[in-house]
């Protein structure tokens, strides 16, 4: 669903609004370059559990498993932290956007729901690059 309007507010909420199955598209990250050959797929929802690592801002190279994903696009990591002056450990939240995943929740045995998506990602995109590589077959006959 696209938001219309340039309004920061109106787009901010508009991003709380949107209902679970709107908003799994936005929860999607980038995929390590090995999991990407592995499974096929460039992007994927992120989810407790995930380990990621960071590529952007202060944390940058951290890597680290996901302890909570916050309705406004943000996750907090369990090794970006710092401490506050009266001692308590603080887990910053960082944008979606920042994050690759370099490591799925439960790698030998996946939920059945993501095995499914990965499987539908991975499918899609080998019929995009077989329909890509089928043109310039063509193209070059001619």
């Amino acid at each position: 669903m696209k938001v219309k309007s340039k309004q920061p507010r109106k787009q901010r909420k508009a991003l709380f609004n949107y209902k679970n199955h709107q908003r799994s598209k936005l929860f999607s990250t980038r995929v390590a370059d090995f999991l990407r050959d592995e499974y096929g797929i460039k992007k994927i929802p992120i989810r407790v559990g995930d380990s990621v690592r960071i590529t952007r801002g202060e944390y940058r190279d951290f890597e680290g498993e996901v302890l909570e994903v916050t309705k406004d696009l943000r996750c907090k990591i369990k090794e970006a932290k710092f401490e506050k002056t009266d001692g308590t450990d603080y887990h910053p939240a960082i944008h979606i956007s920042n994050l690759v995943i370099t490591k799925f929740t439960k790698e030998k045995k996946m939920d059945p729901w993501r095995a499914k998506v990965i499987e539908r990602k991975a499918l899609y995109g080998f019929y995009d690059e077989e329909i890509a590589s089928s043109k310039k077959g063509k193209e070059e006959e001619k």
